[in-house]
């Protein structure tokens, strides 16, 4: 079926969610029609249903549309799994942090998301509820500055 109208709707993965899982996302990949259905790769979250950003990259390149990018504590992923919190509260005991930190590793996402060769619409976030109302504006500028020391964004 050919996609007349130029619509796409973009799927978003979140942990404590049906679609959270590599296997989520193989499943929605495999019933849908890209023309149809694009993904925003959410790398946080991603890692947090604990799967490789850089893999789904590799395998579903015409379906990243969109991306988030943000890193998760991976011992904390696990921790969060193992003794099933809820997403909150691994969001709370400090699970999604900031880039260098945690995973994915930015300097290789970056480079894999420059091999798809074609122009995205990026953001970066962090999950980090609750915190001092202070924190939030400083830890942006940081990130900003390190991710365009990798190569993203402006300098």
């Amino acid at each position: 079926m050919k996609n007349d109208y130029g619509l796409k709707m973009v799927l978003h993965p979140h942990g404590d969610s049906h679609i959270e899982t590599r296997e989520d996302i193989d499943r929605i990949f495999g019933a849908t029609d890209p023309d149809y259905v694009g993904f925003c790769l959410d790398t946080g979250h991603i890692v947090y249903g604990q799967s490789d950003p850089i893999d789904i990259i590799k395998d579903y390149p015409e379906r990243i549309d969109y991306v988030h990018i943000k890193a998760m504590d991976a011992s904390l992923v696990k921790q969060a799994h193992d003794d099933d919190w809820p997403f909150g509260q691994a969001v709370a005991k400090g699970c999604s942090v900031a880039p260098p930190a945690g995973e994915p590793k930015m300097p290789g996402l970056i480079e894999a998301l420059a091999d798809l060769d074609k122009e995205l619409y990026v953001i970066t976030e962090q999950d980090m509820y609750p915190c001092d109302p202070s924190y939030p504006l400083p830890n942006a500028i940081r990130t900003r500055e390190y991710l365009a020391e990798c190569g993203l964004g402006l300098k």
